[in-house]
């Protein structure tokens, strides 16, 4: 269907359909997710202004993707322990990019588990965090003087190595103005590495599970992107750039998936389905470009 009074927000694309989904985390019918024919972005519609992000991002965001007692220090603890895995692996990824005397940035470091993953490997770690209380516990629980966590980037007042944002870009209401002025704090031959969720997933845009769209898309991502999204993205905002496809879940998720209707099949056929299988389906995945993930490596032109 297509919606003559709505345009892209990115490539103002005037040719945009509405996306069947429902929207977690929004029961007001005035919110639709739309598809730009274009750029291929799908986006939220009408858009929050960015004072009302930065309220969000203050509390309430977390209370409503977690639980409303999600500021309990032993629940902010055990977010720190079960995203300690994944950040390990993000290390693992980029550490032959990173060097001892690298000051780096981490935007949107939650409560500091990538933070405290990469330190060793660099000279400083800072990251930016709107969320009050999780900085707070960076501070008041990890401790160590080669973390600092602010508000914002700019408070910081230096240049960084590298910059990193690990399913971030899809909160930012304006992508473009933000990575341009990203370059703002970059040394020279500085690099920007970026994660997002693809919403080329295979859920969603090959087996069409309504149920994993309901899921997946959710008022805090006011963009999904894709490929062509990101590509769109890094050329307004004049960065070279390699985009590869990552696989963050299971085959044995999205067969449950299918079966079930809901999360939480990671594993779940492991005794069935061989590391050989989910290896080879996962290939497949990244050669389809229908991987869960996008991994970006931007560095100014």
């Amino acid at each position: 269907m297509s919606n003559l009074n709505i345009t892209c927000p990115l490539c103002h694309n005037i040719q945009v359909n509405e996306i069947n989904t429902h929207i977690r985390n929004i029961e007001d019918e005035l919110y639709k997710m739309y598809e730009c024919t274009t750029c291929q972005t799908h986006f939220l519609y009408p858009q929050p202004a960015s004072q009302e992000l930065e309220d969000y991002y203050d509390g309430k965001f977390r209370e409503e993707v977690h639980t409303s007692n999600y500021y309990d220090d032993s629940k902010l603890m055990q977010t720190f322990l079960r995203f300690t895995p994944e950040a390990n692996i993000r290390v693992d990824r980029i550490q032959n990019e990173l060097a001892p005397n690298d000051d780096i940035l981490e935007i949107g470091c939650s409560v500091g588990y990538f933070l405290k993953a990469v330190v060793d490997k660099v000279r400083k770690a800072y990251g930016t965090e709107w969320d009050t209380r999780a900085r707070d516990y960076v501070n008041n629980y990890i401790k160590d003087e080669r973390i600092l966590v602010r508000q914002n980037p700019e408070d910081f007042n230096i240049k960084f190595d590298k910059i990193f944002m690990f399913h971030v870009l899809e909160h930012i209401a304006d992508p473009i103005k933000f990575l341009t002025e990203l370059k703002k704090l970059l040394k020279p031959n500085g690099k920007i590495y970026i994660e997002v969720p693809n919403v080329d997933d295979i859920l969603v845009k090959t087996y069409q599970s309504q149920s994993f769209k309901n899921f997946y898309y959710k008022k805090a991502h006011i963009y999904n992107f894709n490929e062509t999204g990101l590509k769109y993205i890094f050329d307004q905002s004049n960065f070279n750039y390699n985009i590869t496809f990552i696989q963050r879940y299971d085959i044995s998720n999205h067969l449950y998936w299918l079966a079930n209707q809901k999360p939480g099949g990671n594993g779940y056929y492991k005794n069935i389905l061989s590391e050989k299988v989910n290896e080879a389906y996962i290939k497949s995945l990244i050669d389809a470009k229908q991987t869960d993930t996008l991994f970006s490596i931007i560095t100014e032109k």
